[in-house]
Order: C-alpha cells, then sequence, then structure tokens
C-alpha cells in the first residue's frame, strides 16, 4: 500500500487503507474469543492495524486469518 508521507486526510487513509483490506479475497479473519467471521477493521496506521469483532467487541492487533473454503 503507498501513503503519501504528507497525507493528512483521514478519510482519505481510511479509503485506501479499506480499498486494500477489500483486495484479500482468499482468506478470512476470525474473533480469537469467539470465532466469528464477522471482524472489520477498526484502527491503525503508525500504531499497527486492530480490529473489532462484531459479535462478541473485541478489539485487538492479534486475529486469526484462514483461507477460504
Amino acid at each position: 500500500m503507498i501513503v503519501p508521507e504528507d497525507a493528512e486526510d483521514f478519510n482519505e487513509l481510511e479509503r485506501i487503507i479499506k480499498e486494500e483490506a477489500g483486495k484479500r479475497t482468499d482468506s478470512v479473519l476470525i474473533c480469537p474469543q469467539c470465532n466469528s467471521t464477522d471482524v472489520t477493521y477498526y484502527m491503525g496506521l503508525k500504531t499497527g492495524v486492530q480490529y473489532q469483532c462484531k459479535e462478541c467487541g473485541y478489539v485487538g492487533a492479534f486475529i486469526i486469518e484462514r483461507d477460504k473454503e
């Protein structure tokens, strides 16, 4: 992913991140607490990526990624 160094528009950065995440079609994200696949990108950038489970509310960087069956 290429992010301009002078990018300060967080909406544009979020769009880029979501676009990149949408390109992953060969794997599925799984919540480590409840095994739900209803996991979305939560926040990130310089601090690292965090995910949120919409089922149990888990928020964290640790996430299980598995190939789609």
